[in-house]
């Protein structure tokens, strides 16, 4: 019982460490999902390091702009209605109300997204929070009725604009290169995530038979 309870502890503190070093420490990547509340509250998310976050905001504002964590979320805002947006049917905005920013190790930002319509025929989405970044790449998850299934890569080819139609029940991109090809770096940590708890659990499998 007591070796089991020490191998658990070390498989939990194993994954802690590889989400927290692939992810936390790439500031290239981030991932911006759309998704809906228990309550039914439309809300916006944006996760990615912190790292990312400060270098953009020291990029555009310079270094020194900010002294208090306080500060810094007030950048982090204006840095996101600056450089965000979602158009729906060509014509009608997204509004975000009440921003909030969550600052840690994975820092996220998160708002309420009002009056959002019905009917969805087009989306048009530029992300370009973290376009300063070399390499930077973000990954779009719709988690709403209506809206695509799949996952879309925004990135520097496609000038971090997701352009998207509805045509026969598909969604089809729009004179761009977006990809909404699930093998991107985060299905990839994923899956070094899982074969590794796998083969944790298998030596942990053959321990507890040994022991028997």
């Amino acid at each position: 019982m007591r070796n089991r309870k020490i191998l658990k502890t070390l498989i939990t503190f194993y994954c802690f460490i590889i989400v927290h070093i692939v992810l936390g420490h790439n500031p290239d990547v981030s991932n911006v999902i759309l998704s809906k509340t228990e309550t039914g509250q439309i809300v916006l998310q944006i996760n990615s390091s912190l790292t990312a976050f400060q270098q953009e905001i020291n990029y555009i504002n310079g270094e020194g702009a900010y002294k208090t964590p306080e500060e810094f979320k007030q950048l982090v805002i204006k840095h996101f209605n600056d450089n965000f947006s979602i158009t729906i049917n060509d014509s009608i905005p997204l509004q975000f109300t009440n921003p909030k920013v969550f600052l840690g190790h994975d820092t996220k930002f998160v708002a309420q997204v009002v009056d959002t319509p019905e009917s969805i025929n087009t989306i048009t989405l530029k992300n370009k929070v973290f376009k300063d970044i070399h390499n930077n790449q973000s990954i779009i998850i719709f988690l709403l009725d209506g809206f695509p299934k799949k996952k879309f890569t925004l990135n520097r080819d496609n000038n971090n604009v997701l352009n998207i139609e509805r045509k026969n029940n598909q969604w089809v991109t729009i004179n761009s290169k977006t990809t909404a090809n699930p093998s991107n770096k985060f299905f990839l940590i994923y899956i070094g995530i899982a074969v590794a708890l796998g083969l944790i659990s298998l030596l942990v499998s053959k321990r507890n038979s040994v022991l028997k």
